[in-house]
């Protein structure tokens, strides 16, 4: 992030000067060019791109065959000179009908001045793009198939915030507490007062092990699927909060087994909804979870230790 931030005003115009060529006007080679020479492009699924060319060279003929993809843009967070936005990839019915074809992502963007970014991070799960397109082809899409740029968000496929609006410093407050609860959860080994934390009809969404609701829901999964993970802990990289969302990047991280600093870690872009009275009613961690058994089978080879009849694979 730069020393002195860019006025909010300048990072509006250049995002959505990024939103008129590429999700609006997918005109990739100029989408590109808002990219600095030296930019850096992670791609969760397909890869890390580096330099303005790097970009250019990927994106291009990667889009070429997806003429019938359109994007949408659910919500947009400024902070300073980040910005998080949640965008839809559409693809249209085939048949002209009422069937549904898109996938969400959290993207964020770190501008450098003089209409340019210095950095994109894409989180999602490539499973359930993958998901999507198959079944848009298995129904007859081809690459010629006609855009539909009407479509928008799979309804009720996240939920909206609460209505009732709550002072920021109140949300910042207890986004360290969610942050403190999770701590002192891996400290203890006792999940259950994190899983208090949400609502008792809150909703999760967690990109590998699917959508839980409710408390009790939520409780059971954590707990479970923390056991064999004991140690791992959750810093959090940054944040960012816009009325009652938040957004954050941290990492899961396995301590080093030889008790030095080796990485042991993968990025996860956490979504929360504050809810009031210190609760929250969704939580959505978006991640490749491809990504994840790399990094377990690197641990365990450096001397990391799982339950008995445990593998890294599960």
């Amino acid at each position: 992030m730069a020393e002195h931030p860019f006025p909010r005003e300048e990072v509006e115009a250049a995002f959505a000067e990024f939103v008129r060529l590429g999700a609006k006007g997918r005109d990739w080679p100029a989408w590109a060019a808002l990219f600095t020479e030296d930019a850096l492009y992670v791609e969760h699924s397909l890869g890390t791109f580096h330099g303005r060319q790097g970009v250019h060279d990927w994106i291009v003929p990667t889009m070429a065959p997806m003429g019938a993809m359109t994007f949408s843009i659910d919500w947009t967070i400024f902070e300073e000179d980040r910005v998080a936005f949640y965008i839809w990839n559409h693809l249209p019915d085939p048949a002209v009908g009422a069937a549904r074809y898109g996938f969400p992502n959290l993207s964020v963007l770190v501008y450098a001045g003089d209409g340019r970014f210095s950095c994109e991070e894409d989180f999602y799960n490539p499973a359930d793009a993958e998901r999507v397109v198959g079944d848009w082809y298995r129904a007859g899409g081809r690459a010629d198939t006609p855009a539909d740029p009407t479509l928008t968000a799979i309804s009720d496929h996240t939920p909206d915030p609460v209505a009732k609006a709550f002072p920021r410093p109140e949300v910042e407050r207890e986004l360290a507490a969610y942050v403190e609860r999770g701590a002192r959860a891996k400290a203890s080994g006792d999940w259950g007062p994190w899983a208090g934390q949400f609502t008792p009809d809150a909703r999760y969404w967690e990109h590998h092990y699917g959508r839980f609701r409710g408390r009790a829901e939520i409780r059971s999964w954590i707990t479970g699927v923390m056991q064999p993970f004991p140690d791992m802990d959750f810093p959090v990289d940054w944040s960012m909060i816009d009325g009652n969302r938040a957004v954050l990047r941290c990492q899961n991280r396995l301590p080093d087994p030889a008790g030095g600093e080796e990485d042991f870690a993968f990025a996860v872009g956490v979504i929360l909804h504050y809810a009031g009275e210190g609760q929250w009613s969704y939580e959505e961690d978006c991640y490749n979870p491809a990504e994840v058994l790399p990094v377990v089978e690197r641990w365990v080879a450096a001397g990391g230790k799982l339950p008995d009849g445990l593998t890294p694979a599960g």
